[in-house]
C-alpha cells in the first residue's frame, strides 16, 4: 500500500515539473527592450525564468571602453560590465501567461524592482517593475528578437512543447488508473494487481515516458 501512494506522489511531482517546463518554454529566447537598444536573452533557471543582456546597440562609452554598471547602489558592483549582466531573476510561472515575484534590475537607474511578466502573444510581452504593490509601478513592452533561424528554432520548440503536453496527458492517465484502483478494498487491489500484471504495465508505461523524455532532449 505504501508503494502505491509513493508512486502516486512521484507521478504528481513529475507532472508538476512538466507543467512548469511547458509554460516556461513560451518565454525562452531573445527579446528587445522597449527602446530596442538592448537584447535580453531569457532562459530557464531551475523552475524559474532569468535573463541577461546579450546585445547592446552602444556597448562602449565615449572612450571606447565597455560600459560599466556605474549607477549601482552597491559600490562593489560598479566596475562590472553591463554586457552579459543578469538583469532578470527568478520569475515564477503563476498562471496562464503570467510570471511574477521576480527581480528586475534597471541598470539605467541603478535600481532593483520586483517584476511581473505578462505574455501578450508569442512575440510580445509586458514587463512591469514595481516596489511594494504591483499597481504602483511602470510597464514596458518587449518584442521577440526574430532572425533567420527562428522558423526552424520555433518549429523545434513547438515540437518539444507538444511532446511535453502529451507526456503530461500520459502521466495523468496513469495517475487516474492508479486512483481508480486505490478506492477498492485492499484485498481486491492485491488480487487485481496480481491478476492483471498492473505493476509490469505501469513499468512499461513509465519506460515509454522516459523514452519520450530522452527524445525531447535531442
Amino acid at each position: 500500500m505504501n508503494n502505491r501512494f509513493l508512486i502516486i506522489f512521484l507521478l504528481c511531482v513529475i507532472s508538476s515539473v512538466f507543467t512548469f517546463a511547458q509554460s516556461n518554454i513560451d518565454l525562452i529566447g531573445e527579446w528587445h527592450n522597449a527602446e530596442k537598444d538592448v537584447v535580453i536573452t531569457l532562459f530557464e533557471d531551475g523552475k524559474t525564468i532569468s535573463g541577461k543582456i546579450t546585445w547592446m546597440r552602444f556597448p562602449n562609452d565615449k572612450d571606447g571602453r565597455p560600459k560599466k554598471d556605474s549607477l549601482n547602489s552597491d559600490k562593489n558592483l560598479r566596475n562590472r560590465e553591463i554586457m552579459g549582466m543578469k538583469i532578470i531573476s527568478s520569475f515564477s510561472h503563476i498562471a496562464g501567461k503570467v510570471w511574477d515575484n521576480g527581480s528586475l534590475y534597471n541598470y539605467k537607474k541603478g535600481k532593483i524592482y520586483t517584476g511581473m511578466i505578462t505574455l501578450q502573444d508569442s512575440n510580445t510581452l509586458e514587463l512591469r517593475g514595481y516596489t511594494g504593490f504591483s499597481f504602483i509601478g511602470s510597464s514596458s513592452i518587449w518584442t521577440r528578437n526574430l532572425h533567420e533561424d527562428d522558423l526552424l528554432i520555433g518549429t523545434r520548440a513547438k515540437e518539444k512543447k507538444d511532446l511535453l503536453i502529451q507526456l503530461r496527458k500520459d502521466l495523468i492517465e496513469i495517475m487516474q488508473r492508479i486512483e481508480n484502483i486505490s478506492i477498492q478494498p485492499a484485498k481486491e487491489i492485491i488480487e487485481k494487481i496480481e491478476k492483471e500484471n498492473l505493476l509490469i504495465l505501469l513499468k512499461e508505461d513509465l519506460n515509454g515516458i522516459i523514452n519520450k523524455i530522452e527524445k525531447a532532449e535531442h
